[in-house]
């Protein structure tokens, strides 16, 4: 039962760690990343809670009830990551445009001080889509690893 939560756990620290090196060597390895991104290739909300589904469905069948649920979360997570957080992203590029068109002879755009909105916020569904099967395929790779300690 141990593997109901350490899977979707490793799955979500191995996903970090893949979009870390697919976003962050281009743009300067930055650790900060792994904590304060919210977007990002691929996803790890989505590999999460498909990794969670998924080890329920191998272990307690596809037809229980706490797969039904699980699927449930699943489809409301993902639903968040395209939808509305992505909006939220959208509407940040704007307001820190804005930002820096009224405060653009202020001290504090000189001095680097002006809080700017992260703009990571969704996701694109291609995103979601390899956040999906980086979470089934690492999901089923350690849980047959589990299976044969």
């Amino acid at each position: 039962m141990l593997e109901l939560i350490l899977i979707p756990v490793i799955v979500v620290i191995i996903t970090q760690i893949i979009k870390l090196t697919i976003d962050g060597i281009p743009n300067n390895l930055n650790w900060q990343h792994l904590i304060n991104d919210y977007g990002g290739m691929p996803s790890s909300h989505t590999a999460y809670v498909v990794s969670l589904a998924t080890i329920i469905g191998l272990s307690q069948g596809f037809d229980s009830a706490a797969f039904a649920v699980s699927v449930v979360l699943m489809v409301v997570v993902i639903r968040d990551a395209v939808g509305f957080r992505r909006e939220i992203g959208r509407n940040a590029v704007f307001t820190n445009m804005l930002a820096k068109i009224i405060y653009k002879d202020s001290p504090l755009i000189t001095q680097k001080k002006l809080d700017l909105l992260n703009e990571r916020v969704g996701h694109s569904f291609l995103e979601v889509i390899v956040g999906f099967i980086v979470g089934v395929c690492l999901t089923i790779i350690l849980y047959i690893g589990f299976l044969q300690i």
